[in-house]
């Protein structure tokens, strides 16, 4: 048991920030610094599910993300706000857990 096994269950940090990955294109390696203690904190990234590609739909972001584990979200709205969020545990949809 530990953090070093089970880093989603430890708090974010706001004074250490996470490494860059070799593996890292532009997005992921600003997304990167803030993995610090999450699960995903090494391992590669890859864009998955982009809405203006897949369209705005839950059904077509749930065949996207669904069972690939933990993930995270992240978005720029119209007035470019940038925001998001870390899912330690991914998706999946009603009665598939």
């Amino acid at each position: 048991f530990g953090q070093p096994k089970f880093p989603e269950q430890y708090p974010a940090t706001l004074d250490t920030w996470a490494d860059p990955v070799e593996t890292d294109d532009k997005e992921m390696a600003i997304l990167r610094p803030f993995l610090k203690n999450t699960n995903l904190e090494t391992r590669g990234l890859k864009l998955t599910y982009d809405a203006n590609r897949d369209g705005w739909d839950p059904v077509k972001f749930h065949e996207k993300v669904d069972k690939l584990g933990g993930g995270i979200v992240y978005c720029t709205t119209r007035a470019g706000i940038q925001c998001g969020g870390y899912n330690p545990k991914g998706w999946v949809g009603y009665g598939e857990a």
